[in-house]
């Protein structure tokens, strides 16, 4: 009889197991279906497909060709910081330019052009962008400059942030300056800057405090690149305007930046965690299961 008790004994002991072989189940399940919705997007383009060949009505500025991820690493990889300053950074600001699509940012549709982080790219930022309302999520801009090349669109941020960290690798001094309605990267500071608008693949060959007294010189360039009129008087009452000054990418966008990175290596972390975890667990469940018999 009391052997009997402790059979019941044990058996009752044992029932809690099974909600946590249940939980463990779930947990590896989970992590198993994350893993694979990673593996997935290894092998998706984050690029829409057609970009600046099938849809120029939505393009702000419709370039004659439309560069190619590799095609782009290749020419960053490719500047000669040998080469005199000047040209050096006309070389970086014009492969930027050729890097990055201009959209209509918000008029044009976010699923398609992946302005709403895809799921099999990034889960967590895919989740911000559906359901936290927050329309930094919704149309979000990429802060390392890879990924923004990748995708292939921007506006005058995101060129910027991608000069910036072109240039931050070849490690020439410069700086992203923020106007209200456009932003620039100066390289160098003070007499010896040089301001680049790689939006619109322009050097304006004026350091950021002479700006406001060459706006001539400033609007003849743009008119040499041939921008339209009303491209360029959009632009001129702005380099009137205010601005602030950013470091670099991180100082431009720093939280975004932090939470992007640390996103993109807990992407494999959590389903990896969860697998290995769940594993461990259920052998342990299942071993005290067989000590039990």
């Amino acid at each position: 009889m009391k052997h009997r008790d402790r059979r019941s004994s044990s058996r009752r002991a044992a029932q809690p197991s099974r909600l946590w072989w249940g939980v463990a189940l779930i947990a590896w399940v989970l992590g198993a279906v994350l893993l694979a919705i990673n593996l997935y997007g290894l092998a998706q383009p984050l690029r829409k497909p057609g970009l600046g060949q099938t849809d120029q009505a939505s393009l702000r500025f419709v370039p004659d060709q439309v560069w190619s991820y590799e095609k782009s690493l290749k020419e960053i990889n490719a500047l000669d910081p040998s080469l005199p300053e000047d040209q050096f950074l006309r070389d970086a600001n014009r492969v930027v330019n050729r890097s990055l699509v201009h959209v209509d940012w918000n008029r044009v549709d976010p699923e398609a052009y992946r302005q709403r982080v895809p799921v099999w790219e990034n889960y967590f930022l895919y989740l911000l962008g559906k359901f936290s309302g927050l329309p930094q999520f919704e149309r979000y801009h990429y802060a390392d400059y890879r990924r923004n090349i990748r995708r292939g669109i921007g506006i005058c941020g995101d060129a910027a942030t991608v000069l910036s960290s072109v240039l931050d690798r070849y490690q020439v001094d410069n700086r992203i300056v923020s106007f209200e309605g456009h932003v620039l990267v100066e390289a160098g500071t003070g007499s010896n800057g040089v301001l680049l608008d790689p939006d619109f693949g322009v050097v304006l060959d004026v350091p950021l405090d002479a700006l406001a007294t060459r706006l001539p010189d400033i609007r003849q360039r743009y008119l040499d690149a041939g921008y339209s009129v009303r491209e360029i008087d959009y632009l001129m009452p702005i380099y009137l305007g205010q601005y602030r000054l950013f470091d670099d990418t991180y100082h431009f966008m720093s939280k975004r930046y932090l939470f992007e990175n640390a996103s993109y290596i807990l992407k494999w972390l959590l389903p990896l965690g969860l697998m290995m975890a769940s594993s461990a667990w259920l052998w342990v469940v299942w071993s005290r299961a067989g000590s039990i018999r």
